[in-house]
């Protein structure tokens, strides 16, 4: 039998190693990449800019490792606890607010990572499944966990079920999995 089981790195509430929260973002919080912040600023400094916003949960200042010691590069990402704080602050300071002593407007996007949250980035693969299941059972089965998407049985080119479906409900799936 298989069984997927999500794990956690036990990162929470890291400002590279300082300021710290014990509780996790929301499940669909986003890392944005924010540039053209002063290259002094801490985390304390840009704690104090996105925090108007909403809560912040993890600052991570990008650093040039080659200087010693390590000097920021005029970036971070930065993660709030709620995906509507992170699109506030977006909202309010991307091409908009220009910090003291640079001469362009802060930009703010969600990091690479964070693209779109695309269908892609919430399906679920699951094997072992009854040949005799259809899509129908699969989604009642899953269905106490949350809104299942979209549901398909894997088939060969002959139709018949080759015994592994694909869903797309991540965070229902993954919280099926915890219990």
């Amino acid at each position: 039998m298989s069984v997927c089981r999500w794990v956690s790195n036990g990162t929470a509430g890291k400002m590279n190693g300082a300021l710290e929260h014990s509780d996790q973002p929301d499940p669909d919080a986003i890392k944005m990449f924010v540039g053209q912040i002063p290259r002094s600023w801490s985390e304390k400094e840009l704690k104090e800019l996105f925090e108007p916003y909403g809560a912040v949960y993890q600052i991570n200042i990008l650093r040039d490792r080659s200087q010693n010691p390590p000097q920021s590069k005029g970036c971070c990402f930065v993660t709030f606890y709620t995906r509507k704080a992170a699109l506030e602050a977006q909202n309010a300071l991307h091409n908009i607010k220009t910090l003291t002593g640079m001469h362009h407007p802060i930009q703010m996007k969600p990091a690479d990572s964070e693209k779109s949250n695309a269908v892609e980035d919430r399906k679920l693969f699951i094997g072992m499944v009854s040949k005799k299941c259809n899509e129908n059972d699969i989604r009642v089965m899953f269905s106490a966990f949350g809104q299942i998407e979209e549901c398909r049985i894997l088939r060969g080119p002959d139709g018949l079920s080759r015994g592994a479906c694909r869903s797309d409900s991540l965070p229902s799936l993954l919280y099926c999995f915890l219990m």
